[in-house]
């Protein structure tokens, strides 16, 4: 147990005895460890980074959360019911419909039941302690305008927009309606649809100068479809609004413009649309009373008794740290540094410590003639690479937190830029009939934290980087023969 005690010590004092020699050498080394411990540091510190975004289209909503269907969980409950009504079977079922046409050709179709959330659910949700206000919004229902003309851009060829309609949008409080809470418009005369109003509505600015309306005007509206026979509904005008920034269209057409949207009380679209009594719920707002007990509230609504695989839940809340695996494509990028840092950093070292062994071929041969095997000459090597390492590292350490938020930071704006150019190549092109215009994130700061467990994973990358690399180039010492490597000293 001496022995090797004292063996391992030669080895130590052999080896910061070199270190302390070949400075020019030592300081290369050192450099090198440097930089590659310092994106090592970068790499993982983007894993545990977080990025602080205000949704553009959120941040006045303020602590609140947002229901809404599940896609997912829409194809799950429509292939149930498919098999239900039978293959090749016409038939309805929980708002499926399937028929066959005169063709042969099978037509299938969803209705309000099938596609709404359900209000038993959203007033489950409402009735959470800690819950201030709620607001149910209806999807957007395109109807038939009777006594009025709507807003037509008239060197616009309209001939696909087939509703030649308005938009309607019921909300149960209109105030917590996603345009009016992002400032897109504003009520300047009259006022907002209340949860107590039955057949009212606010119009646009263009709508009432176009057709010379005022508060307290009635509107008609019928089902397009059935211009001429369908039912006439009657709503009162409570508001005119005028557009800030404009409410962005859903679909093509002017069915669907901005100038075109009427807000009515919650249950009215459904009226004129042919569907009294089953109305159309696309989205439920829960606004928290205090934002203290937010994630408190969450919980709290989590564990209420609904079927939450139809829907989504989710973070409506203007603020929010967003792990970065959140956050685009930057889990990925981070995990590319560390691995293109990684196989670069033992590629380089690796040469280094070739070139280093090169000059040392005569000192090789002298240890190995006075007794000492290639496993102890490859342990001084480790050995001297590990100490040149810790100090390099040492360093890297202070150097750190600048470095990684700079990088992160880089990373941020580089995935922000991407996600804008792909907003702009697909500006205006619909996915279900809705443009997801509302989820771009404006990053307002990223923290950089470098923990104890950043230091320590760093740590164990960088020393497997030198044992990986030194090792590899011991190799070439490792087959030499003897009487090799002692012609070579020649």
């Amino acid at each position: 147990m001496n022995a090797e005690r004292h063996t391992f010590m030669n080895i130590f004092g052999l080896s910061i005895r070199s270190v302390l020699r070949k400075r020019a050498k030592t300081i290369l080394l050192m450099l090198i460890i440097f930089i590659t411990s310092v994106f090592i540091f970068a790499g993982w510190a983007c894993k545990s980074a977080s990025v602080q975004t205000q949704n553009q289209s959120r941040q006045a909503i303020g602590a609140s959360f947002r229901l809404e269907e599940n896609e997912a969980n829409r194809h799950v409950r429509m292939d149930k019911l498919v098999k239900q009504i039978g293959e090749g079977v016409g038939g309805s079922a929980g708002g499926y419909h399937t028929e066959q046409t005169e063709s042969g050709e099978w037509f299938t179709w969803t209705d309000n039941d099938f596609e709404t959330l359900l209000m038993e659910d959203i007033l489950k949700i409402a009735e959470v302690v800690g819950i201030e206000a709620y607001n149910v919004t209806t999807a957007n229902t395109v109807v038939n305008p009777v006594n009025f003309e709507r807003i037509e851009d008239k060197d616009v060829d309209t001939s696909s927009d087939r509703q030649q309609g308005v938009s309607l949008r019921g909300n149960l409080c209109m105030e917590l309606d996603f345009d009016v809470q992002k400032g897109n418009i504003e009520v300047k005369e009259g006022r907002m649809t209340m949860p107590e109003d039955t057949d009212v509505c606010v119009i646009s600015r263009e709508i009432a100068d176009l057709n010379g309306l005022q508060v307290g005007d009635i509107l008609e509206f019928n089902n397009w479809k059935e211009r001429e026979t369908s039912t006439v509904y009657k709503a009162e005008v409570v508001g005119i609004y005028d557009s800030i920034s404009g409410i962005t269209p859903i679909m093509y057409g002017d069915s669907y413009r901005s100038e075109n949207i009427i807000f009515t009380d919650l249950s009215f679209p459904e009226k004129p649309e042919g569907n009294e009594g089953s109305p159309l719920y696309q989205y439920a707002t829960f606004v928290v009373e205090n934002v203290d007990e937010y994630e408190t509230v969450k919980k709290r609504i989590q564990a209420v008794d609904i079927g939450w695989e139809r829907y989504n839940f989710l973070d409506n809340t203007g603020m929010s740290d967003t792990m970065t695996e959140n956050f685009g494509e930057l889990e990925k990028m981070s995990s590319l540094i560390l691995i293109l840092v990684c196989i670069s950093g033992i590629v380089i070292i690796c040469l280094v410590f070739l070139f280093w062994l090169k000059g040392r071929v005569h000192e090789i041969g002298i240890y190995l003639s006075l007794g000492r095997t290639k496993c102890g000459i490859v342990m001084q090597m480790l050995l001297e690479g590990i100490l040149v390492g810790c100090a390099a590292f040492l360093i890297a350490a202070a150097a750190s937190p600048a470095v990684s938020k700079g990088v992160v930071e880089y990373l941020v704006d580089y995935q922000t830029k991407l996600q804008a150019e792909a907003e702009q190549l697909n500006a205006g092109i619909v996915s279900n009939g809705v443009i997801e215009d509302d989820r771009e994130a404006e990053i307002l700061g990223v923290t950089v934290e470098i923990s104890g467990s950043v230091i320590c994973l760093s740590g164990i990358s960088v020393l497997g980087i030198i044992m990986a690399a030194i090792t590899l180039s011991c190799i070439s010492v490792m087959v030499q023969k003897l009487k090799e490597i002692l012609s070579r000293m020649s």
